[in-house]
This record gives C-alpha cells, structure tokens and sequence, in this order.
C-alpha cells in the first residue's frame, strides 16, 4: 500500500495587536515636545526683568537658565521617542501588509490541501505517482509559508524591541539631558534655510528630503506652523506638524475653561469641528491599501482670514495616491464647517473606488480644501435682489476670489513637489471648484493650474476675463461644468458688476457638461430647497447622477455628458422671478378668496344661531 504524505493545515496567524493608529501616540509625543521646545525658547530669551539689579537678577537669571536647561533635557527626549515611535508606526504599517498576505497565502494553501485530499479519496492505483508529486509540490509551499509566518513574528519582535530601547535610552533626566548635549542640531540656521527658500516648492522638497530623519523631527518639533503649511514639504510630515500643533492649540484654549473670551471660544469650536472632519471616515478601510483611510491635515492656521482660519484635510495620500481632487469651497465656508467639507471630499473618495472594476481599484486621495477667504454671506441670501446680491457677485467681492485662486495654485503646486510617484506618472490631478469656489478655481486656472482637469459645479461664474473654455489654460476637453438647473446660484453668471463671469454651463463656453439631478422646483417661502439643490452635489443620496460623474472625472474617465445650456443664466432667474411673482399672487387671491369664504360662512352661522334663540322664546 502506498502512502501518499500530504501536509497538515497552517494554523490560523494571530492578529497583529499594534496598528498605524500607533500613530496617535507619536502626535502626543511630539505635541509635548513642542511645548517643551516653546517653553525653552521663552526662558532663553527672557531673563530678570529690565528693573531687577543685583544678587535677585543673577538669581532669576540662574533659575530661568536651569529651567530652559531641564526642558531642553526633555524635548531632547521626547524628539529622540518620537522618531523612533515613526519608525515603529512604518514599520508596523509595512508588517500589516506582509500579515495580510500570509493570512490570504494560508487560506489558499489550505484549500489546496482540502483539494488535494480530495483527489486522493477518488484516486485509483494510476494516479499515484502524480498525486504523489502535488503533495510533494504542496509540502514546500507550506514550508515556505511557514517560514514566512516565523520571519513576519521575528520582525514584529524586532520594531518592538527597537521602540522599547529607544525610550528606555532616555527614561532618567541625566539621559535627557545626554541626548540635549549630544544634539547638534541648529534649528535657528535650518529655519534660516528654509527661509531663504522663498517659497518655490520644489527647492522646499528638495531640501527637506536632503535633512536627517533627526533634523526633520527636530524641526516639526520646534516649528510645527511653519513646517506644517510649507507648500513641497511631503504630506505625511505636513500632516506630523499639523497634528502636533492643533493638539498643542486644543490644550491650552481647554485650560482656560470660563476664562476664554469668544474668540477664543470660535477657535475652540473650529478645532473640534477639524477633528471631527479628520474622524470622518472612522476607521473604515481604503479598498485600494487594504489598510485603513489614511487622513492628513495638510494645511492648519487658525488665525488665518481674522480668525476664518485656513485648513486642508486630505482622505487618502496625495503623495502617493494614483488620483487626486482638490475640492475648493464656496460661500459662507471657513475652518469651522471643515466637517462637512470633509464629508464631502470623503463621500467623492468612496465613489472613486466604487466605481472601478480594477481589484485593488486605483489609489485615490481627495483633499477638502479650506484655504481661502471665501465670502461669509448665506447662499439664501443670493435671492435678496437688489440687497446682497451686489454684495457677493460685485468685482469688489471678486477679489476674494482672484486671492484664494493664487492661493490654490501655490497648494497645487506644493502637491506636484511632494508627489512620490515616478516623474512619467505623476497622481492625475483634478481640481473641483464649487459654488464661489468654482469662480475662485477658474482664477487659479486662468492664472496658471498644475491640474489635470477643472471641474465646476454650482457655478455663479467663471470669473471676469474668462469668455471661453479656452481662457482657463486646461488640456483640451478637460474642462467639466455639472449645473443643476434647479440651482439658483447657477442663474448669476454675467459680466459687468453685478456679475462673476460667464455661466460656465453655457454650451457656446465650449466645456463639456455632465449630467446632475436638477433638483426640485422651489418658493421664495421654501427657500431651503434651493439651498439644497445647490449643495447636494456630492450627495449620494440627493444627487447620486453628480457624484457619480464627479467620481468618474476623478479616476480619469469621461462622465455622462449633456448639453450645454442655450438659455442665458439671467434669463432662467428673470424666468423664475416672473413665474414666482404669479405664484405669489395666485396664493394671495386663493388666501382672499378663503378669507371672504371663512366670513360668509360664519355670518350663516351667527344668522342660524340668532334665529334659533329667538324661536326658542315663543314656543
């Protein structure tokens, strides 16, 4: 009888315990060390008070010294974790990816064992030698997995103890201020540097990557504003800085309690609305990286815009990603309804892999961009003709515009700096302006956009100077306009004072239409749903037709294209005026009609019951 030895099942892998979200506790570490750093310089730089003399001088002098001296100690230490914790959290990332291959291999080789076992039972005595082979075959793939499997657990072992040691070099003051004396890291001269830099992104990005991971550390740890908004500076370390200082932010203005005035108040509201946007999309995972969402906070300066603010969040990795959409905002937007922003960008991050056929669907990152000053005026407020409408769409007002899209294109640019992809394939860059965003991109377009496309949706124009899809300096065809017609915001487009440019939608603008849900008809007394037909456009449920073309855009295929619109903006808004004032005149003669009606029958009523009491006198 021969004996055909087939290798047993691989026993299931354990979940690896650590995940990226490690990475949280690298954010504490270099906020507190940030701390450290500012509470260092403010010693060294402020001694006795200018009127202390003597032996009380020399005495505040020493104790100011001794204090930035021991602080010094500690954010040496906390820099030194703090690398080590990023090293510890991308080698994890890397170990993730390495456990879910083994955990896929295993599956597949049990089967192949179940299968081959399964041969075995309906063999005959001819197929000895050939199954006799497969389980051979067979036997060295387990071996291989196995080894695989003791390699990974090695490895897990080793970024463990190499993190443990790093804390464990610095536990005690006397290491800390070891580490303090041994760093010879002169922040003052790479700052400089920096500086000198003038802003070009692509010398920024050179540069950075030319520091030492200890330089890089030494810098998000002392100049987390500045590191963290440098257009080139590569998005994971943007994203290091910025989380750094918004935990340093919330912090402090959390100390005060009752003692904070309503500006600090605002600020408050606006950094938890951030970190509301950076949960959104609450751990689910990337289908592209089969890890989880990877969210950046790519611009934080919440003093900028008097107090507006200026932020970027990103949903999966510009750096990296195959596609990326920058989606720019519109009216009454600033840092503090970055939440829903954020919902948005991540909403139009969910279609972009939904609707590919590719598994692994290409990478995708969109970005909710919030780095303008955009007017603060309600889109209800457009239907206030003659009161705010000249306001918004005056030139003066346009201005806003003209800024924010200089702004954007800097942003674009320091994306294109930062990107990790070969030079020959570059993320397909797409660019969604909505609202007074889609005037505000048609700017950054006109002036100069790194972009691959521009999208614009809800547009109240394509701003002044721009009469034709040509004007906007894109690669020909990639100029994509969605309009609901039901959107008021969309009845704005003109030149002149009143106006932001030509409605882009127009078919003789020459850019191509895609189809979006019109919305529903509305009233000057049920003004909300014309908001809402000109805020749903990334809406799954309201408006799924435009997210899906908006996602389609994105991963560089063509939407569903309609045609352009033949009637003049102004006209649909003349035509809805003129229909609504009937509306509002019919109502008012059915409300006199019923009024009168309400009168006549109650005057029966009065009648009917003065006959009956006077009948029931004489009986």
């Amino acid at each position: 009888m021969t004996v055909i030895l087939v290798p047993a099942h691989v026993a299931a892998i354990e979940e690896l315990e650590a995940t990226a979200a490690a990475s949280s506790v690298t954010s504490s570490l270099r906020s507190t060390a940030t701390t450290m750093s500012d509470v260092s310089e403010w010693m060294t730089a402020h001694g006795a008070p200018a009127d202390w003399t003597g032996d009380s001088s020399e005495a505040a002098n020493h104790a100011m010294t001794q204090v930035a001296t021991s602080t010094d100690g500690a954010r040496a230490a906390f820099t030194r974790v703090a690398v080590a914790c990023d090293k510890y959290v991308d080698r994890i990332v890397e170990l993730t990816a390495t456990h879910a291959q083994l955990v896929n291999g295993r599956t597949t080789v049990n089967r192949e064992i179940d299968s081959l076992n399964t041969r075995i039972e309906q063999s005959t005595a001819d197929d000895i030698a050939s199954l006799q082979g497969q389980a051979e075959a067979l036997q060295g793939k387990v071996d291989r997995l196995v080894d695989g499997i003791t390699k990974f657990w090695d490895d897990v072992e080793s970024a463990e103890d190499a993190l443990i040691a790093a804390f464990q070099a610095v536990d005690s003051t006397h290491e800390g201020q070891d580490a303090a004396d041994r760093d010879t890291t002169d922040i003052a001269a790479l700052r400089a540097e920096l500086t000198r830099l003038g802003g070009d992104p692509g010398a920024i990005n050179d540069w950075w990557k030319d520091l030492t991971p200890a330089e890089r550390e030494a810098l998000k740890i002392s100049d987390p504003d500045l590191i963290g908004n440098a257009n080139g500076i590569p998005t994971g370390d943007r994203d290091d800085a910025n989380r750094s200082a918004l935990e340093r932010d919330m912090d402090y203005l959390e100390t005060l309690g009752d003692d904070r005035t309503s500006e600090q108040d605002r600020e408050l509201a606006h950094h938890r609305e951030l970190v509301n946007a950076m949960n959104v999309p609450g751990g689910a995972i990337d289908p592209a990286t089969g890890l989880p969402v990877d969210v950046n906070l790519i611009v934080y300066q919440p003093h900028a815009f008097n107090g507006d603010g200026a932020v970027a969040v990103s949903y999966g990795d510009p750096d990296t990603a195959d596609n990326t959409a920058v989606i720019v905002p519109g009216l009454t937007n600033d840092a503090g309804s970055i939440a829903g922003q954020g919902r948005d960008a991540y909403e139009l991050f969910k279609q972009a892999a939904a609707g590919q056929d590719a598994d692994p669907p290409a990478s995708t990152a969109t970005i909710a961009w919030m780095g303008y000053d955009a007017p603060n005026i309600a889109p209800d407020d457009l239907l206030d003709v003659p009161g705010e409408i000249g306001d918004v769409a005056g030139v003066g007002r346009e201005q806003l515009a003209e800024n924010g899209g200089h702004l954007l294109s800097d942003f674009v640019d320091g994306l294109r700096a930062s990107d990790q992809r070969p030079e020959d394939a570059d993320s397909n860059l797409t660019v969604i302006g909505h609202s007074y965003g889609s005037t505000t991109a048609a700017h950054s377009a006109a002036d100069g956009l790194d972009a691959d496309a521009l999208t614009l949706i809800g547009s109240p124009g394509a701003g002044g100077g721009v009469d034709h899809v040509s004007d906007l300096n894109m690669p020909e065809g990639k100029v994509y306009v969605g309009s609901a017609d039901n959107d008021f915001v969309t009845w704005l487009g003109r030149d002149g004072d009143l106006g932001m440019g030509h409605d882009p939608s127009q078919a003789d603008f020459g850019a191509t239409r895609f189809g979006v849900d019109d919305g529903k008809e509305f009233h000057i007394d049920d003004v909300g749903q014309g908001v809402t037909n000109h805020t749903s456009y990334f809406d799954p449920e309201a408006n799924l037709e435009s997210l899906d073309n908006l996602a389609t855009i994105v991963t560089g295929d063509e939407p569903t294209v309609i045609d352009g619109r033949t009637q003049d903006a102004n006209d649909m808004a003349l035509d809805w005026v003129k229909d609504e004032a009937q509306y509002q005149a019919d109502r008012a003669v059915d409300a006199t009609l019923d009024k009168a009606e309400e009168v006549i029958d109650g005057g029966k009523d009065w009648v009917g019951d003065r006959v009956d009491d006077f009948t029931g006198l004489w009986p």
